[in-house]
């Protein structure tokens, strides 16, 4: 395997977070997860949770790099800060075990990954599906784990040529 890199789909009720590798131009999802805080907790819990699993996925698959998408500001301010928090816990773990940061806008992983930057995602799990393996323990998966996929296929696109 040439370069494993982990990618993040930020949230802080639910965050995607994927490992991939690339071997021979072929991208191959080595894992994926989606990290669930519980909503009882103390928020700086949550983000203490959230970092510590981030933490033990760095230092089990040993990824080169951070491939991270960009926050998208809707209506909810409230929750763009905690998810913004959270992104924070995340890029502070990837600097902490030396890797190099990837940032891609939703648009630009829609158009690595279906070549519209308008795509639904409906039509981005579809073409995740279809651009890489996915283990059959693992046909269901929240959104947010495809998600994470999504963003390391952009970066394995963009960055690696694949």
């Amino acid at each position: 395997m040439s370069a494993k890199i982990l990618a993040i789909d930020p949230g802080f009720d639910r965050l995607g977070m994927a490992v991939l590798g690339s071997e021979k131009d072929k991208a191959t999802l080595l894992f994926s997860d989606c990290i669930v805080t519980k909503k009882g907790d103390v928020h700086s819990e949550r983000l203490l949770a959230i970092g510590s699993r981030v933490r033990e996925i760095i230092e089990e698959w040993k990824p080169v790099s951070l491939a991270i998408e960009t926050l998208f500001f809707n209506q909810n301010t409230t929750s763009a800060l905690a998810v913004a928090e959270a992104r924070g816990v995340v890029l502070y773990e990837a600097s902490r075990a030396g890797l190099s940061v990837y940032e891609y806008s939703p648009q630009a992983i829609k158009i690595a990954v279906t070549g519209y930057g308008k795509a639904d995602k409906l039509q981005v799990e579809n073409m995740v599906r279809k651009l890489i393996k996915i283990p059959i323990q693992k046909t269901k998966m929240l959104d947010d784990e495809l998600d994470a996929i999504a963003v390391g296929i952009t970066y394995l696109a963009t960055q690696m040529g694949i």
